[in-house]
């Protein structure tokens, strides 16, 4: 096994970063060697609580000659400044989802390609084993010819909880798409719209909802709430579904679970979605570290191509005033 000289800080010390230091702890084979967090009280406290320095600024870390990645786990607006400074200080880059604009994730392609480093986004759901194999079965035609494909989150979140967020359409199903496009590619026609919300206080959409149509004859359907938890007997907490002519394959969260609580925002164990972090990781030190780029399942033009979905997507799905509507996006 190679040693954990890998060194990795973190650009932002929020939730997402327990998941992604639990991911470097159980891997063993990169280490966390610092972070940066303007919230200097929040920085402080994960600096003693995982035993590594907090920089004072941002410069600092990524200049630092012990770092050779960095994690952009900051909020979303700042990625592509965050990322592009990483990279211009020579750094390999994991950066969250959602990465950026369409335009700051060409910004990044560009940046990585002309400094010859890895820039991956953290689309942690497509290195889940289970959407691998699934992904190889249809790609060997094992599947014979896709017709259908479903992907559904179905997940109470309290309103404390979503306020941390942007709604669904934006927040969640980035993952649906993302997947999708691994999946199937570039659609012809997306259906898509966002409920009115129920929550007290927040306007952002609770459910949201998407029709991937492709020629000649194959659709996605994929929908994601925050409004309710599936507890019936066969729960579709989130579900990843393909059907062929010559077969089919499906997956679920729900296919493990836990008493206990391990980390996270979500409100119960889920050992599939929290060890995707651990799956991501791997690929992303067999591409930075080790040259493996076709590790990485999920590239930035991927993030690239579900940006340029989303804004369309954002774009027909809001009416006057702001309410939420359906609408037609044609890509044809």
């Amino acid at each position: 096994m190679p040693s954990s000289s890998f060194g990795v800080a973190f650009a932002g010390a929020g939730v997402v970063a327990e998941l992604h230091h639990r991911a470097l702890v159980a891997n063993g084979e990169a280490k966390l060697v610092g972070l940066f967090d303007p919230d200097h009280k929040l920085a402080a406290g994960r600096s003693g609580e995982w035993g590594v320095p907090a920089y004072p600024d941002l410069d600092e870390l990524v200049n630092s000659p012990g770092v050779d990645a960095v994690f952009v786990l900051s909020p979303s607006h700042s990625h592509e400044d965050v990322a592009a400074k990483a990279l211009s200080a020579g750094k390999h880059v994991l950066v969250e989802k959602p990465v950026a604009s369409a335009p700051g994730c060409a910004h990044l392609i560009e940046m990585a390609e002309n400094c010859g480093l890895v820039c991956m986004p953290g689309h942690n759901y497509a290195y889940q084993p289970e959407f691998g194999r699934l992904l190889r079965m249809a790609r060997r035609d094992e599947l014979g010819e896709v017709r259908a494909m479903w992907v559904v989150y179905v997940l109470k979140h309290e309103e404390e909880l979503a306020a941390r967020y942007s709604g669904v359409l934006e927040e969640v199903m980035v993952h649906h798409s993302y997947l999708t496009y691994a999946m199937l590619g570039r659609p012809a026609r997306i259906y898509a719209g966002r409920a009115d919300p129920g929550w007290k206080k927040l306007a952002d959409d609770d459910q949201a909802w998407m029709v991937w149509e492709y020629e000649p004859r194959t659709v996605a359907q994929l929908f994601a709430s925050f409004a309710m938890d599936d507890d019936t007997s066969d729960p579709w907490t989130f579900t990843v579904k393909v059907l062929g002519t010559g077969g089919g394959a499906t997956y679920s969260w729900r296919s493990a679970t836990l008493a206990r609580r391990l980390s996270g925002s979500h409100r119960f164990p889920l050992p599939s979605y929290e060890e995707s972090y651990e799956h991501e990781l791997q690929a992303f030190l067999k591409a930075a570290r080790d040259g493996d780029v076709a590790a990485i399942v999920s590239p930035m033009e991927h993030a690239l191509a579900v940006a340029e979905l989303m804004s369309g997507l954002d774009r027909v799905t809001s009416g006057d005033g702001g309410r939420p509507v359906s609408g037609l996006l044609d890509l044809s």
